[in-house]
């Protein structure tokens, strides 16, 4: 089985979903989008550890390291992902169990970290895509 394969879509669903719900919250200010957002984010943080564990794991094996510039942008954008979206899961979460209202330029900050994140995810697809359909 390709477990990288299965995991990388986890990260891809949950941030374009928390990408959604922020969207909607910032028009219609309701909290189930603000708490369904920092559940996705908080997912698809969880869910890049696998995904990028499995991907490393790929590359070295399948690919034995080759030190392409396809790899190595993969390999950049998944580092940028796991190094903005953890500290956003944990940004997120303690200002839920905090009970601290986000202010308006935290919403901006948080849909502005979840668009780069739909954004990676997005070309982390195409990259990976290129690999398995030339």
């Amino acid at each position: 089985m390709h477990w990288h394969v299965a995991f990388t879509h986890f990260p891809i669903s949950l941030f374009g979903t928390a990408f959604l719900f922020q969207v909607l919250h910032l028009f219609m200010f309701q909290k189930p989008f603000e708490v369904s957002t920092t559940v996705c984010i908080l997912a698809g943080a969880a869910s890049m550890m696998p995904a990028t564990v499995s991907g490393w794991l790929t590359w070295r094996r399948h690919y034995h390291a080759a030190p392409t510039r396809l790899f190595r942008r993969k390999i950049a954008l998944a580092a940028s992902m796991l190094v903005v979206s953890v500290p956003l899961a944990v940004w997120r979460v303690t200002l839920y169990y905090l009970g601290k209202e986000a202010d308006l330029i935290d919403h901006y900050v948080f849909f502005s970290l979840c668009t780069f994140l739909i954004a990676a995810a997005i070309a982390e697809g195409y990259y990976g895509g290129r690999l398995s359909h030339k």
